[in-house]
C-alpha cells in the first residue's frame, strides 16, 4: 500500500510507527508535516509544509499554523495519491485529513487534549469533524475508546488496541534486581507532565540514599526551568539531564536501570511505560486509569496516588530496598508485554484493518 501520514515528523511515536510500516512491512510511506524530522529512515518519504515555529501542534497557535497548511497539505496529498491516509492525532492532523476529504482516512488518537477536562471550542470542532470523516480511529486502551465516543466517533470505526513496542530492542538485562540504584524518566520535558515532582523526588532520595541517581531522557520547553529547580534543589546534582537520547539507545538505559519513573497525570497508552516494562525497570507511576489497565500497585509496579514528591521518593526507596519485588515485577511485566504490546503483533491487526479498508475502496493491497 502507499499509506500517507499526516503527523508530526520530530515525534518519535510518529517515527516508530512509520519506520515500522516502511521497513518491516514494506509499504511505500509518506510523512507530510509541518515539522522537521529529528530522524527518519530513508525508507520513508518526508514532506515538510511551511515553516517550523517551534510551537508543535498541542497548543491554539499550532492549530492555526496547521490551519495554514491545509491548501498545500491537499495538494501533496493529492500528488502522492495514497491507498490510505492517516491522520496522527485527532485534534490536529486528523482535522486535516477531514478537510482535505480524502477516502479511506484512519484517524489515531495519541496526545492528552482529549482527555483534558478544559477543552474548549475550537478543539472540540476539531476532534469532532476528524472522527465523523474517520473511517478507522485508532485508539490504544478502552479508557481511550471511550472518550472518543464521547467526541462523536462511531463505536463501529473504532479499533482499540495499542500499537505496541520493539520487544526485539527492548530486552531486559539481569532478572530486575541487579540494577543500578538509579530511577530514569523517558517523557517529553511538557508543563502538563509534572517532571518537576520527578526532579524534587530524585533530589529527595539521592539525599537519603549515597550513590542515588537520576536520568532525564527527553526535551521540551520545560527543560531550562528544570535544570534551574535541580541546580537549586539539595540533592539536585543526583539528577542528570541527558536531553533527547536515541531510540537506540534507550534499551540500555532502561535495562541498566533499577526504577522507571513517570509522573505524568494523564495518558492513553505510554510507549514509555512499556519500554521500561520490557527492560526489566520497576515502574512507579502516577495512579490513573491508563496505569492501571497495566501495572497493579505492589505486584508490578507501584501507582502513586498524589502529585507529591515525597510520595514518590517514599515509593523509590520501598523498590531499592526490595530486591524479591523488583525480580517479579520485571518477570511479570516483560511477560505482560510480550502478550499485550507487541508491535509485530498489534500492528499486523492494524495494517489488516487498512488494507480491508483500501479494498473495499478498491485500490490495490
Amino acid at each position: 500500500m502507499r499509506v500517507c501520514f499526516l503527523a508530526d515528523a520530530g515525534s518519535v511515536n510518529t517515527q516508530t510507527w512509520v519506520e515500522h510500516f516502511a521497513e518491516v512491512m514494506g509499504h511505500d510511506v509518506h510523512v507530510v508535516s509541518v515539522k522537521r524530522p529529528g530522524s527518519l529512515s530513508k525508507a520513508v518519504t518526508v514532506h515538510v509544509i511551511g515553516k517550523d515555529d517551534g510551537t508543535g501542534t498541542k497548543t491554539l497557535g499550532g492549530k492555526l499554523l496547521l490551519l495554514r497548511s491545509l491548501a498545500p497539505m491537499r495538494r501533496i496529498v493529492r500528488e502522492i495519491d495514497p491507498d490510505i491516509v492517516v491522520g496522527y492525532r485527532v485534534a490536529s492532523y486528523g482535522y486535516l485529513g477531514a478537510r482535505i476529504g480524502v477516502h479511506p482516512l484512519a484517524v489515531a488518537a495519541q496526545g492528552q487534549i482529549l482527555f483534558s477536562p478544559s477543552m474548549r471550542f475550537p478543539m472540540q470542532h476539531f476532534a469532532a469533524t476528524a472522527l465523523r470523516h474517520a473511517d478507522v480511529v485508532n485508539s490504544w486502551a478502552p479508557h481511550m475508546t471511550d472518550c472518543l465516543v464521547r467526541h462523536g466517533a462511531r463505536p463501529k470505526t473504532i479499533l482499540t488496541l495499542p500499537r505496541g513496542i520493539d520487544l526485539e530492542a527492548f530486552r531486559p538485562r539481569g532478572d530486575g534486581a541487579d540494577r543500578e540504584p538509579a530511577a530514569v524518566v523517558t517523557r517529553g520535558l511538557h508543563r502538563t507532565y509534572s517532571i518537576d515532582i520527578a526532579v524534587r523526588a530524585i533530589a529527595q532520595v539521592a539525599l537519603e540514599r549515597d550513590g542515588f541517581t537520576g536520568s532525564i531522557a527527553g526535551k521540551g520547553l520545560a527543560e531550562a526551568e528544570l535544570r534551574d529547580l535541580a541546580k537549586r534543589l539539595p540533592g539536585g546534582e543526583a539528577v542528570r539531564f541527558l536531553s533527547e537520547v536515541p531510540n537506540g539507545d534507550l534499551p540500555s538505559l532502561l535495562a541498566g536501570s533499577a526504577v522507571y519513573l513517570s509522573t505524568v497525570p494523564r495518558d492513553g497508552v505510554s510507549a514509555s511505560l512499556l519500554e521500561g516494562m520490557a527492560c526489566g525497570a520497576f515502574p512507579i507511576v502516577r495512579d490513573n486509569t491508563a496505569n492501571r489497565l497495566w501495572i497493579e500497585d505492589g505486584v508490578n509496579g507501584f501507582l502513586v496516588g498524589r502529585d507529591e514528591p515525597e510520595d514518590y521518593a517514599r515509593a523509590i526507596t520501598r523498590a531499592l530496598d526490595d530486591d524479591e519485588l523488583r525480580r517479579s515485577a520485571a518477570a511479570a511485566n516483560r511477560k505482560i508485554v510480550e502478550e499485550r504490546a507487541d508491535i509485530m503483533k498489534n500492528m499486523k491487526t492494524i495494517e489488516a484493518r487498512y488494507t480491508e479498508l483500501v479494498r473495499k475502496a478498491g485500490g490495490p493491497v
